[in-house]
């Protein structure tokens, strides 16, 4: 199996609706950097055959330029999930989203029936797949990212969906996917409309080693966008770091002092993926 890419630039995923083919067209002229199409939860069950139909058009009409084609499957082993797999153009896919995972055998159904070449982020919802996390993550070699959906998680626990009370399972789902070269991503803000309130959310997650944040509404996408993209005194603290290590390690040292830091080769990756994602940020905004 050959295994894509696990970073990519996912500041931003919105999340559509598939059986509403007015929005997947709107999608795709907004500033967003995965597009998901919805067959799951967004879908009525009556309506599912609709959204496959309209998914499977617009994956092979649409233009998505740099966006990520992402589609959010039906639970693995249900008939809706079989029905997703015989219906969809899987040329023109990237990614798929899984719900509701809990075991790492599912991870490994899923990926025996993918085609190659196809990524996969796996939603962790509940508190049995956070706490399962790490061996969910290390399931399949294509895993490029953990989603955390805090609803059935906080359904289950009692608990508020508030940032510390989400702290924990964001900080699992964070490490799990930090442990093995994958993305965090974080569920979406439900205040469509309030945008302190996103960026504060955001900020949280980021905060948490996140790389990036689900959307509902395309007003949320400019915000999350902003606070997931580093800024200008970042790019420049991170590129002096690196340079001043690799002047340290010519030299024959193994430790630089910049800044009034010492510089250790273990902060280096860290620094050249917010250099990367700078980069790979203003090249999605100029597109």
């Amino acid at each position: 199996m050959t295994q894509p890419n696990p970073w990519r630039l996912r500041r931003s995923l919105l999340i559509t609706p598939a059986h509403r083919r007015e929005r997947l067209e709107k999608a795709l002229t907004l500033a967003a950097d995965s597009v998901i199409f919805d067959l799951e939860d967004g879908v009525p069950p009556s309506r599912k055959p609709e959204a496959r139909a309209s998914a499977a058009a617009a994956l092979r009409t649409g233009e998505f330029g740099r966006r990520e084609r992402v589609v959010r499957l039906n639970a693995i082993g249900s008939e809706e999930f079989d029905r997703d797999l015989q219906a969809l153009p899987w040329d023109r896919i990237d990614t798929v989203l899984v719900p509701k995972v809990e075991h790492p055998d599912a991870v490994r159904q899923l990926d025996r029936r993918l085609p190659a070449g196809v990524s996969i982020i796996l939603s962790l919802e509940t508190p049995r797949g956070v706490l399962n996390a790490l061996p969910i993550a290390d399931a399949s070699p294509r895993i490029a990212g953990l989603f955390f959906g805090p609803g059935d998680y906080t359904l289950q626990t009692g608990g508020a969906l508030t940032a510390p009370a989400l702290a924990m399972p964001r900080a699992v789902i964070a490490a799990a996917a930090g442990a093995v070269g994958a993305q965090a991503i974080d569920a979406p803000f439900m205040g469509l409309k309030d945008m302190a309130g996103t960026r504060a959310d955001a900020e949280v997650a980021r905060e948490l080693g996140f790389s990036g944040k689900m959307v509902f509404h395309p007003d949320q996408i400019a915000t999350v966008n902003a606070v997931f993209t580093p800024d200008a005194a970042e790019v420049a603290r991170a590129e002096r770091f690196v340079r001043g290590y690799r002047a340290a390690a010519h030299r024959g040292e193994a430790v630089a002092y910049v800044d009034g830091e010492f510089i250790a080769m273990d902060l280096v990756p860290r620094m050249e993926r917010i250099i990367a994602t700078a980069r790979e940020a203003a090249q999605a905004e100029a597109a």
